[in-house]
């Protein structure tokens, strides 16, 4: 039987990747740092060890732990770029560093790391989280090179917008991440410079929905690309990863910047309003 290792297992993807593996009849260790699985936090090096010693060297490692806090790039902390950081961007590093050797030593394993259509692209308010999934694709290229040689493949797969799955009552079943997003711009609203713009963003959450992708669409992509033969070394999910893509590629910055500006209700404020502290404590 064959084992996989999942971090964020309790999130709305997680949650899916684990009901995905087990179907198929994997041995599946589902690891989060809250939850029933198996405690692990991606930031916290004496976590993963022990996750190591306990669990020994997976077939597969998915990193699909991850964060995102949104807001204008003016007003954001440090503090949370570089939470978003330690946990998208080094977490994976930790979770390589910890699992990757092994696999080395056995000549073979599969590494699929979940990044965002925010890794090859940004919308306004992403700024940190893209710059973040921007360093994962980076990561996840130089891993795919220096671990081929030793039979370790690396996928990467790019989510558009991810949407919760409703549940049979009809009430949508948050997916963590998505929730936090949203709490994320609630908090950067007041007092902001773009605080009509963010409160745009935050009520036309439910108009993303034509253009978003189910967390089980995430995990069939992302069992693909941890059992094919010959993964692609990218899976884009969702026709909105695609459709920005190429509009970047062929239509004249001013006009995409434009789209991207009407997705999210950011138009010229007809107010200036003053900046606000930036600390942590005030958002």
């Amino acid at each position: 039987m064959k084992t996989v290792l999942i971090t964020g297992a309790s999130g709305g993807i997680g949650k899916a990747l684990v009901s995905r593996f087990t179907r198929a009849g994997w041995k599946v260790i589902a690891c989060d740092r809250s939850g029933d699985g198996l405690r692990v936090d991606v930031t916290d090096e004496n976590s993963i060890r022990a996750a190591r010693q306990t669990v020994g060297v997976p077939d597969v490692l998915i990193n699909n732990a991850g964060i995102g806090l949104l807001g204008p790039i003016a007003e954001l902390p440090d503090e949370i770029f570089a939470k978003q950081f330690d946990v998208n961007v080094r977490g994976i590093a930790r979770m390589v560093r910890a699992f990757a050797p092994g696999m080395c030593e056995r000549g073979q394993g599969r590494i699929v790391n979940v990044s965002s259509l925010a890794g090859v692209t940004s919308l306004p308010w992403f700024g940190a989280y893209a710059a973040s999934k921007h360093a994962v694709e980076a990561v996840s290229d130089a891993m795919r090179l220096e671990l081929a040689p030793f039979g370790v493949k690396v996928a990467i797969v790019e989510p558009s917008i991810v949407h919760p799955t409703p549940s049979p009552q009809g009430a949508l079943v948050g997916t963590g991440f998505v929730d936090a997003a949203i709490e994320s711009l609630e908090k950067s609203a007041p007092n902001s410079r773009w605080e009509t713009a963010l409160r745009n963003t935050v009520a036309r959450r439910d108009s993303f929905l034509p253009i978003t992708v189910t967390p089980e669409r995430v995990a069939e992509a992302v069992f693909h690309a941890a059992t094919a033969r010959f993964p692609r070394t990218r899976y884009r999910v969702g026709w909105l990863a695609s459709l920005l893509i190429r509009g970047q590629a062929f239509l004249p910055t001013f006009l995409t910047d434009a789209i991207m500006r009407a997705m999210v209700g950011l138009t010229r404020p007809k107010t200036q309003n003053a900046l606000p502290s930036t600390s942590l404590e005030t958002r």
